[in-house]
């Protein structure tokens, strides 16, 4: 498997993302990099494969069962629509057979009567014979019975209008309408009156995708009522389709589609678009809802050669690009592909790195370096700009072949005299005598403790005791602690200092920055923990031996690894016992022993017990070799 190139450009830009750079060493290590020969690590030489100029956009074909956001307006008619019974009647509803009417007079006359409309449009009134309303709306419907009833309420068309007349719907009939062509569910279908042709094929269950919706046609007595492009609706909001109310038998034809394009890339809303003749690439993106703010000005487009006019098929598609101040005279074909570009990232900038309040990157144009170092901060901060080395302003510059070998050194004093180029990295520097403040702490049983400065190296810890005025009559330079910072790079590489305790010191032992020296205060006690009867403290005495101490804290218990005891001095020294030096190891005021246990008690530990038989025969001989001299 081939490795990929890793660049040292990427890594610089990682480590330079923080806030502040701590240490010039990362300038440093920045600095290199940029101006390695290539300024790219190569791990092994790969064979890289040709970039597709072609744009992929993957579009969301399953958004609700039926439709689909891409192709652009079928989602509309992909929903159910519910009628009520109350719904106000509309002022331009035409009535028609079937409808069930509510006459009322009222006044010197009074009465409430249902009439049902026949199929010849007619209602029977007794005493005046059928009365037609068909197709008339319920105004004009009043109008015609005021007039025919007036022959027998003459009060009806008198100025007191002492008899009012209403009319209104009560039950409706269902149009039957028809369907044709690309419709989900052909054929006839029971369609609310009140319909236009939007609702009517909502309620047909709505059209496949293969339709257009840009020539429908309303069909009467066999003649074409109207025809309906449903873009105008989708695009502006302009109803021109529900003035044509549908009647009993109206038929509703629903075309395939005859040309569809899809735009894709820098639009607001890709997708699949249906043109008609006469439009042009402008209208597309019109449709589209328009071109994004990051959109190219050249537009390509893979387009397809019309069957009828290829002369073979090894030539039927081509590609071209269009400039965005040629749409609207742009045709476009039935499969064509439009791909807005974007306008990509267009380089502008320069980077700062080091010792300033923001770093990163800064537009260039029109900039020189004072500038680009006043917006990244630090330099009008009087105490801030004392821990900046403002004299020397590095500039890194591409040369010819790309690479950083070109180094511009300038002051911020001259900085408002140095043009800057696109891409370069300006490095600022810390003045790190100032930012190190050196000091060290002295702590605890001190007549004055505090936080001292440290100026120069070679400070010992009697020189420090000196300074802070010696020890208070409970210190002494048995309880001294000193802690030193101490600084590794763990494998990761990160670099981790940390406040350790020193053992082992003297009073000649040199101090580094930030060392803490403490003097605990003399404990008149020795502890003993661990594996013995009775832990605890103990009174110290002057001349009382390692093993005294022992048999006062009630003797050894079972088990004890006599091997790992060991003393923990006052000052935090750790010293081990040898077995064989028992009786005479030296104790002090504040010592600690620590007698541990064996966890595996059931082992037997050969070594050990070769180890007791030899103490307890040395000791043997001591003892006789006292008793002899005392005999003599």
């Amino acid at each position: 498997m081939n490795k990929y190139i890793i660049t040292g450009i990427l890594f610089t830009s990682t480590l330079f993302s923080q806030s502040m750079i701590p240490a010039n060493i990362n300038l440093d290590l920045i600095r290199q990099q940029l101006q390695s020969e290539s300024g790219i690590l190569i791990e092994e030489s790969v064979e890289t494969t040709p970039v597709q100029e072609n744009i992929l956009i993957e579009q969301d074909d399953t958004v609700g069962e039926g439709s689909n956001p891409a192709y652009y307006g079928y989602e509309y008619f992909d929903r159910d629509i519910n009628f009520f019974d109350n719904i106000p009647t509309p002022s331009n509803f035409k009535l028609g057979s079937g409808d069930e009417v509510i006459l009322s007079l009222w006044g010197e006359t009074n009465s409430r009567e249902k009439f049902v409309i026949n199929k010849a449009g007619l209602i029977y009134y007794k005493n005046i014979g059928f009365i037609n309303l068909s197709n008339k709306t319920i105004e004009e419907a009043e109008q015609i019975l005021v007039s025919k009833l007036s022959n027998i309420y003459s009060t009806l068309k008198e100025d007191n209008k002492s008899t009012d007349l209403m009319l209104e719907l009560d039950k409706l009939k269902s149009l039957n309408i028809y369907f044709s062509g690309e419709i989900k569910i052909p054929g006839i279908h029971l369609i609310h009156p009140f319909s236009e042709i939007f609702s009517a094929i909502t309620q047909a269950g709505g059209v496949q995708l293969e339709v257009s919706l840009r020539n429908i046609k309303i069909m009467r007595d066999g003649n074409i009522l109207q025809n309906i492009d449903f873009y105008d609706f989708f695009t502006t909001g302009n109803d021109n389709f529900s003035n044509v109310k549908l009647i009993e038998g109206d038929v509703i034809h629903i075309p395939a589609i005859k040309n569809r394009v899809h735009i894709l890339g820098e639009v607001v809303r890709g997708g699949f678009y249906e043109m008609i003749d006469g439009e042009f690439l402008n209208d597309v993106i019109t449709y589209s809802a328009g071109l994004t703010a990051l959109a190219s000005s050249h537009i390509i487009i893979e387009t397809v050669t019309p069957i009828e006019q290829r002369h073979n098929n090894d030539s039927a598609s081509s590609s071209m690009n269009i400039d965005f101040k040629n749409s609207k005279s742009t045709t476009l074909n039935n499969g064509d592909t439009i791909i807005v570009k974007s306008i990509g990232d267009v380089s502008s900038k320069v980077e700062i790195f080091g010792r300033v309040k923001q770093p990163g990157e800064y537009p260039v144009v029109g900039a020189t370096l004072k500038d680009i170092l006043d917006i990244a901060g630090g330099f009008n901060d009087s105490t801030y700009r004392k821990t900046i080395q403002e004299d020397y302003i590095v500039i890194l510059r591409k040369d010819h072949l790309q690479f950083y070998s070109q180094e511009i050194i300038s002051s911020y004093k001259n900085a408002n005299q140095v043009e800057l180029e696109v891409n370069d990295k300006i490095l600022v520097y810390e003045n790190i005598n100032y930012r190190n403040s050196f000091t060290y702490s002295i702590e605890g049983e001190i007549l004055k403790p505090g936080l001292y400065a440290l100026h120069s190296s070679g400070i010992t810890i009697r020189q420090a005791l000196e300074l802070a005025g010696g020890f208070t009559v409970l210190g002494s330079e048995r309880n001294l602690a000193i802690q030193q910072e101490f600084t590794t790079i763990e494998s990761d590489g990160n670099i981790v200092t940390e406040l350790k305790i020193v053992n082992n010191v003297d009073l000649d032992f040199e101090i580094g920055t930030n060392s803490v020296i403490t003097a605990t205060p003399v404990e008149n006690v020795v502890r003993v923990e661990g594996n013995v009867y009775n832990p605890g403290l103990i009174t110290f005495r002057s001349g009382i031996r390692f093993p005294e101490y022992i048999e006062l804290a009630g003797g050894y218990k079972p088990d004890t690894l006599k091997k790992k005891i060991y003393i923990k001095r006052s000052n935090g020294h750790i010293e081990n016992v040898k077995r064989l030096y028992l009786v005479g190891k030296k104790m002090y005021a504040g010592d600690t022993i620590v007698v541990p246990v064996n966890p595996n008690p059931s082992d037997f530990n050969t070594a050990a017990f070769t180890t007791d038989i030899l103490s307890v025969l040395v000791n043997l001989v001591a003892i006789l070799a006292i008793v002899d001299n005392n005999n003599k």
